[in-house]
């Protein structure tokens, strides 16, 4: 039988602003307009920099990435400043339908851009054939699932080693841990785009790095991307609670902006710290802070 998630994502029909809204919130959609936290860059922005300053770079392939989203991330990197990844290459692959077509539809014009529909369990790549970057951003989470364990995300890895030339390099963002995985089930009140990811025990992916001859190097999330941990933003459940009674953006807003816009309402909100467990589901054990990773992959 075909791994329930992965079908959910095959024939996935929600457009890609409910996706992000009102089902699966990233923290890259979040943190999608220039901010404050991060210097006044956007996600994207921040991303790419510090890769490259890290010796990463598009090569002559430039950047596969697999799940692109809404197209933020590759929008970032067409119309902002990401280093040698402004403007280079770059290759969406998805297997949702919707959310290609959103991404087709943002980067109309950017004819360094290509879409195509395909299974990061199967890239349509040849071996050795990618010296630049392949980026997962908060993807390997909805890779198939065996008894807990996120095997998809295993098979990925198998998948980089087989299509990375010596130079190349992969970036996968989720969240997890060294610790054993739990489920997380995502839906709207509708119901609509229901389905469960399970956190990433970062230990068996880089076992498998390892095993594949990749070099592997992890860090948090937030020390990659230079986010100020000390700002209070409105987080995933402020923006829930405020979006019951007023029309506002899906958006990590400062603190100082949602109190202006909202004087009343913003009473009732938490608008944690970056930094804190609360911050950015205030249900969660854990925070952006504490649990969102990124392991950084390079073929020598």
């Amino acid at each position: 039988m075909e791994d329930p998630t992965r079908a959910h994502h095959r024939a996935d029909q929600l457009s890609a602003r409910q996706r992000f809204d009102e089902v699966e919130c990233t923290i890259s959609h979040l943190f999608r307009w220039p901010h404050p936290a991060l210097g006044g860059r956007r996600y994207g922005e921040a991303l790419l920099q510090s890769l490259a300053s890290r010796g990463i770079g598009p090569g002559t392939s430039g950047v596969i990435e697999i799940g692109g989203g809404a197209g933020h991330l590759a929008e970032a990197a067409f119309r902002g400043e990401a280093g040698p990844f402004t403007r280079a290459r770059w290759t969406s692959l998805d297997l949702s339908p919707a959310l290609l077509a959103a991404q087709r539809l943002r980067l109309s014009g950017h004819a360094g851009w290509n879409g195509l529909r395909g299974d990061a369990l199967d890239l349509p790549l040849r071996p050795y054939s990618v010296d630049g970057l392949v980026l997962a951003n908060e993807v390997i989470a909805d890779l198939p699932v065996v008894e807990g364990r996120n095997t998809g995300a295993v098979r990925f890895v198998n998948q980089l080693s087989r299509v990375l030339a010596r130079g190349g390099a992969a970036v996968l963002t989720e969240f997890g841990g060294d610790f054993e995985p739990g489920p997380v089930r995502l839906y709207t009140t509708s119901g609509k785009g229901e389905h469960t990811e399970w956190s990433i025990d970062f230990r068996t992916l880089r076992a498998a790095a390892s095993e594949n001859g990749l070099e592997a190097e992890e860090l948090p999330l937030h020390e990659l991307l230079g986010v100020d941990l000390r700002m209070r933003c409105a987080s995933y459940t402020d923006l829930w609670r405020l979006r019951r009674f007023t029309r506002c953006e899906v958006f990590a807003a400062p603190a100082d902006e949602v109190r202006r816009r909202y004087p009343l309402l913003s009473r009732f909100l938490d608008l944690p710290e970056l930094g804190s467990p609360r911050w950015p589901d205030a249900s969660a054990q854990r925070g952006f802070a504490q649990l969102f990773r990124a392991l950084i992959l390079r073929k020598p």
